[in-house]
Parts: structure tokens; sequence; C-alpha cells
């Protein structure tokens, strides 16, 4: 029950961020909103990584690969906002948020070839039912 309410806060705080950076878009260029939310989540990350993680210790030759997946997932990350904020120019936020309901679709493909994480038919079908769904409602 505990992962379920962790999970459920996380879509929920999620789910204030596009209509906060629109909102802000609105009189800000988008390459400065991003560097302002990304210098707050770097400090913030950072003060927490400080705070939470006291006993880890950085060593950066036995976690190499490690780095690098993030730097890809940060270079990422970074792209994906970037395009977030764009389309806000070309439909309403409530449609561009329905497209996050693909996110589960390719995050399970991605797991599937990364991690070799097994796809079930029962989650095939659903994901397909997902896709369907936001296919009848952005028509």
């Amino acid at each position: 029950m505990k992962g379920y309410f962790i999970v459920f806060l996380s879509v929920f705080l999620s789910s204030a961020l596009n209509p906060l950076i629109k909102k802000a878009n609105q009189h800000i260029p988008i390459f400065t909103s991003m560097a302002i939310s990304m210098s707050v989540l770097t400090i913030v990350s950072l003060l927490m990584s400080l705070i939470v993680e006291k006993s880890y210790q950085l060593k950066t030759t036995s976690h190499q690969q490690s780095f690098i997946l993030l730097i890809v997932a940060g270079v990422l990350n970074a792209i994906a906002l970037w395009l977030i904020i764009l389309g806000y120019k070309y439909m309403p936020l409530w449609q561009q948020s329905l497209f996050s309901l693909l996110i589960p679709l390719f995050t399970a493909v991605f797991a599937f070839f990364l991690l070799q994480e097994p796809l079930s038919y029962k989650l095939i079908l659903g994901l397909s039912i997902m896709g369907i769904g936001l296919f009848i409602s952005i028509k």
C-alpha cells in the first residue's frame, strides 16, 4: 500500500508541473524556463543528496556506466521538456497531457530491450486499449 501512495503522490505532484511551466512560459522564453526549472531541480537534488545519502561515497571509476546512462537520461529529459513546452503553442494542455498515457507503452518497450523485463499478453492488451483510447479521445 505504501508503494501505491508514493506513486500516486508522485503523479499528483507531477500533474501540476505542466500548468505551472505553461503559465510561466507565457512571459519567459522556452530555454530560459528550462534553465531556471532545471537549476532549481539541480540545487534541490544536490541538497537532498547531501542530507539523505550521507553514507554514499561517490567513486567515479566504479560507476562510469551509470554516469553515462544518467548523462543520456539528462539529455533526453532536456529534449523532452523542450518539446513539451514547445507543444503548448499547438494544443490545449489537457489534450497534450493525454499523450502522457503513451508513457507506460513506451516504458514497457524500453524496459523490455534495456532491462529484459518480460512483456505479458495482459500488459500488451492493456497498453493497446490505452493507445486506442488516446486515439479516440483526440479525434
